[in-house]
């Protein structure tokens, strides 16, 4: 039995199209008379439709209420997530417990108030509010039986792939979100993974989603939060059964494809193994290169050494350029991330692995 659902979920930047994957998802701008708008808006409202299959002999009527609101809770999460790594933008959903203290500000702009409403926002208290989009009529508008057919247009493709994830990738509230040309070819391999390399790519994904979630306010952690995810698409690519251990407690190295360049002997090879993945599916150029061996290497400071992206400890006028200079490694790192996922998913051998 299946049964159909719309949500709202929210992006960065506007969508002025509408996407749709296949008969599985769609996402597109919500656009009730009802909905609120606003010039000072940097979150955008977008309804999300999908389906949830329940089994053959279950009403999905007679589903537990928690367990219905859990399921749809795992897709929404997967979807919103697998969209944001596959390309330059990030959906996402509010969390329950997102609640704050907060002003109202005027839907229509401050340059439209009349005195009056001037003097009223001036002198208003703030309210301890819960965050999210709600209108007159929406749970009604939530309710489909199917998916809606759109007066959209699809939400344009950009070629060379490769370009559309480094050239410009920022979000921009007065942009447009397009998607690259692999979307729907990296869509269908990431949902044809056998269940347990799903679970390992879908973990990853994650990784990276919290650290673009953090990366305005902990540089450093979300630095690692790509890192991290990186070395895990390496382990699903390079397996560590090569390396023997004369003693498995202390796991001291006896035989290793991997050496030290200075007295050669056996080693993990780890930072090597994430050069060589990171050549193998994103570039291998000298200049490339180098850049990996920077990036694994302030993630060793920061990991063991304690040292911490200057932006996160303090912030001086006269350290300006070294704060640029970490927030540009730390979007490389990030696009990396996003170009190792959709390089390693056109692979076809891996839908099947």
């Amino acid at each position: 039995m299946r049964k159909f659902y719309r949500s709202i979920i929210f992006s960065k930047t506007p969508l002025k199209s509408q996407f749709r994957y296949r008969d599985k998802f769609q996402i597109f701008p919500v656009d009730s008379k009802n909905a609120p708008t606003s010039p000072y808006n940097k979150h955008f409202p977008l309804f999300l439709e999908y389906y949830i299959d329940f089994d053959e002999n279950e009403n999905p009527k007679d589903v537990d209420i928690f367990d219905d609101l859990s399921a749809q809770q795992v897709v929404e999460y997967e979807i919103v997530n697998i969209l944001s790594v596959l390309s330059n933008h990030r959906f996402f959903k509010y969390k329950n417990d997102s609640n704050q203290w907060a002003m109202i500000t005027p839907n229509n702009g401050f340059e439209n108030l009349t005195q009056e409403q001037k003097a009223l926002f001036n002198n208003q208290f703030s309210t301890w509010t819960i965050r999210g989009y709600v209108f007159p009529g929406l749970k009604e508008e939530l309710y489909i039986e199917e998916f809606s057919e759109q007066k959209y247009p699809e939400a344009p493709l950009v070629s060379p792939y490769f370009k559309y994830f480094t050239h410009d990738p920022i979000e921009n509230n007065i942009g447009e979100i397009v998607f690259p040309e692999t979307i729907m070819f990296c869509l269908d391999n990431y949902y044809s993974l056998t269940p347990k390399t799903f679970r390992k790519i879908k973990s990853s994904v994650s990784l990276i989603c919290d650290g673009i979630d953090i990366s305005d306010n902990k540089r450093s952690l979300a630095f690692l939060s790509f890192v991290s995810a990186i070395e895990s698409f390496v382990g699903l690519e390079i397996s560590d059964k090569e390396v023997e251990f004369e003693c498995n407690s202390c796991r001291t190295i006896v035989n290793s494809p991997y050496v030290c360049p200075d007295c050669g002997r056996p080693i993990w090879g780890i930072k090597t193994k994430f050069r060589e993945f990171l050549k193998k599916f994103v570039s291998c150029s000298e200049k490339s290169v180098e850049t990996y061996n920077k990036i694994y290497n302030l993630r060793c400071k920061i990991a063991h050494q304690g040292q911490l992206f200057i932006g996160d400890y303090e912030f001086s006028f006269e350290n300006m350029e070294k704060q640029e200079n970490d927030w540009l490694m730390k979007l490389k790192t990030l696009q990396l991330a996003r170009l190792s996922l959709t390089n390693w998913l056109m692979y076809d051998k891996k839908a099947s692995k």
